[in-house]
C-alpha cells in the first residue's frame, strides 16, 4: 500500500477534542493540525478507516469536523497505566470556521 505524502505543513498545537464513533465518546488532544488532517493523542485505539465526528475546542469556539482514521500508533502500557495512542486523521468535512482557525494558527 502506498503512503500518501502530506501536501501542506501541519501546525504543532494542543487543542482539546471530543471524538465520537458509533455513539461512543472519548477525549483527546491534537499534536498537530492542518486544513486536511490532524494527529490526535488519546488513550483508546480506533481502527483504521473508521469514520469519526470530532468536536475541536479553541478558546470559546467549538468546530465540528468529520474525519477518517488513516493510521494509528499504540505505545505499550507503562506499569499498568493507559499509554497514549496516536491517530492520524484525514479531514473529510469541516465547518467553514475550521479553515479560518487553521489560517489563524499558521499566523501565530
Amino acid at each position: 500500500m502506498k503512503t500518501r505524502k502530506r501536501k501542506e505543513p501541519r501546525v504543532r498545537k494542543s487543542l482539546l477534542v471530543d471524538i465520537s464513533r458509533r455513539g461512543l465518546d472519548q477525549m483527546g488532544v491534537t499534536v498537530n493540525i492542518s486544513r486536511r488532517g490532524m494527529c490526535v493523542a488519546t488513550t483508546r485505539v480506533i481502527r483504521r478507516r473508521s469514520r469519526l465526528r470530532i468536536l475541536l475546542a479553541s478558546g470559546d469556539d467549538i468546530y465540528s469536523v468529520t474525519g477518517l482514521v488513516v493510521w494509528k500508533r499504540q505505545k505499550p502500557d507503562v506499569q499498568g497505566e493507559e499509554a497514549p495512542v496516536g491517530l492520524g486523521i484525514e479531514i473529510v468535512q469541516a465547518d467553514p470556521g475550521y479553515r479560518k482557525l487553521i489560517a489563524l494558527l499558521k499566523d501565530e
